[in-house]
């Protein structure tokens, strides 16, 4: 186990008194002349150090390993024969956050380590995130990449640039040999990489693959691990495997290691390897499907990742050219739909629970799309662009779209409230949504090869400007859309007319309306609650 606190003394019996004042951490005591040694092997937040040492002092030591740990806290144990009003300006100089005095008051020294982790921890979450937040926008590049290779290229160049480390390799699945086969690789003799075939469940990215669990193996702890039977390598000071999985397959492995140096891997590495892993991983997925376009079966699983399955099916029995239909100016609906108060969400919740309620966020969004015979055009951080009328015919595309617009409102209400109960901040969140209709171009921009299609056009402006501009739920429709409503016998609307808008980007005035929700016998069947 890593120390969360470093005390550094030439007195063992200190040593036994801290680590029964603050038994509460994780306390490592250790000599003066091991201190830098351990400074770089452990990743600790607060130093504890004394005075008087033999053959420095602890200002001059601390001095030095602050050169190695810029922001730890650190706290001098002081006598009350030293002279403080020498010692307290050179310690604050120095970089200390205070002082301690001996004998020590326990509740004093707690009181001043609590707050000290807290900050400490505090300024690490600020600084991971700092770190992980550009990562996701590495995405856009792995996914303009039009090959396999150029994937594994552009991660391989990321994680080399994020870590420096002496081997890299991404190991993908071979599933006519039912092995691990090196798809890409730094640090590696090019005569080994022919060679390497891993079987799951063998070696250590077998079991890795196997398992799904990421694993680290510093030199350190690595004999204490589940995998310490699998060790062959004594020469690596530091690792990490880390499966690749996109939609619940595995497709790979990912393996970071260092030969030399003193760099050891923690619990945040993991984190950003996950966020480039699976970034990378998708990019696979998606290269791979585009690919065995050629093949129906194969075709009809692209095609249901982008479209209703309804749809696929009507466009696999057609004669219709996929390739050509997806490249023309064509008239149809859009909706835009996105989260208020994304940014708030960023700063206040840890990114695995940011992460985990975009996932149920993107999956009510589908699953509604789909379920109306919509597309989902792609989706845009806390956003969603979606498509009606454009791969198949439908009897009143606009009519559909507000139709999915209230289904979706009402299940994100719902999914709004189960996260109001995990945590307050959620209230805050909101959700507008813009639909517009119009011509557009839908198509390939830049590959021929590629089926992702998407749209281009002012109405696909106009519906992201609506989206920004709504609020409370609201759903903001242009007057083409509108006039379509009014086309539906059967069922109606009630509308609110918002007037003439000036949108950001746009530049003339656009007429819109809010729906407010469906009406039936001169009542609210569903109700929006306004701004």
């Amino acid at each position: 186990m890593l120390a969360d606190i470093l005390l550094i003394s030439d007195q063992r019996e200190l040593c036994q008194q801290v680590s029964e004042i603050l038994g509460d951490y994780d306390v490592d005591c250790c000599m003066s002349y091991e201190a830098a040694r351990v400074c770089v092997h452990q990743p600790v937040r607060v130093i504890l150090v004394t005075e008087n040492l033999k053959g420095t002092s602890g200002i001059e030591l601390f001095d030095k390993l602050r050169d190695t740990r810029p922001g730890v806290i650190g706290f001098l144990i002081v006598d009350q024969s030293d002279d403080i009003t020498q010692l307290c300006p050179a310690a604050m100089e120095s970089g200390f956050s205070g002082l301690i005095s001996c004998p020590m008051n326990p509740s004093v020294v707690r009181e001043k380590v609590s707050r000290a982790m807290e900050a400490a921890a505090l300024r690490e979450e600020n600084s991971r995130l700092r770190a992980l937040l550009p990562l996701y926008g590495l995405g856009e590049n792995f996914l303009s990449s039009t090959s396999p290779p150029d994937v594994l290229e552009s991660l391989l160049d990321v994680i080399s640039d994020q870590t420096a480390a002496d081997s890299l390799s991404v190991m993908l699945y071979d599933e006519e040999e039912g092995v691990l086969r090196i798809a890409a690789s730094r640090g590696i003799p090019e005569e080994m990489i022919a060679k390497i075939r891993i079987k799951p469940g063998d070696k250590i990215a077998g079991r890795v693959f196997e398992e799904r669990k990421p694993v680290i193996l510093n030199q350190e702890t690595q004999n204490d691990s589940r995998f310490a039977d699998l060790l062959k390598r004594p020469e690596i000071v530091s690792a990490v495997s880390f499966p690749m999985i996109v939609r619940d397959r595995i497709l790979g492995v990912l393996n970071v290691s260092y030969t030399d140096g003193d760099i050891r891997f923690a619990d945040s590495d993991i984190e950003i390897l996950g966020i480039l892993s699976t970034q990378a991983a998708l990019a696979l997925e998606n290269i791979r499907t585009r690919e065995s376009m050629a093949q129906e079966a194969r075709l009809q699983a692209l095609l249901e990742q982008y479209v209703a399955p309804e749809v696929a099916k009507v466009l696999l029995e057609s004669d219709a050219n996929l390739i050509r239909g997806l490249g023309a100016v064509k008239e149809a609906t859009v909706l835009f739909a996105d989260i208020r108060n994304f940014t708030g969400m960023v700063q206040h919740l840890p990114l695995p629970v940011l992460r985990d309620f975009l996932n149920e966020f993107f999956q009510v969004f589908t699953e509604t799309i789909f379920e109306y015979r919509g597309t989902v055009d792609k989706f845009m951080g806390d956003a969603v662009l979606a498509v009606f009328g454009a791969l198949i015919e439908l009897d009143n595309a606009s009519w559909t779209a507000v139709e999915t617009a209230l289904a979706i409102r009402e299940r994100f209400v719902a999914l709004k409230q189960a996260w109001q109960k995990r945590d307050k901040f959620f209230d805050s969140i909101d959700l507008g949504f813009g639909i517009t209709r119009g011509e557009m171009f839908m198509g390939n921009v830049g590959s021929a090869r590629r089926l992702d299609y998407t749209v281009i056009g002012t109405e696909v402006n106009i519906a992201q400007r609506l989206a920004s501009a709504a609020t409370s739920f609201r759903i903001y429709i242009t007057d083409a859309v509108r006039k379509d409503l009014a086309r539906k016998a059967d069922r109606q609307v009630l509308i609110e007319d918002l007037g003439s808008m000036t949108l950001k980007g746009v530049h003339y005035p656009v007429s819109a309306c809010c729906v407010l929700g469906f009406a039936q016998d001169g009542g609210a069947e569903k109700f929006c609650p306004a701004p």
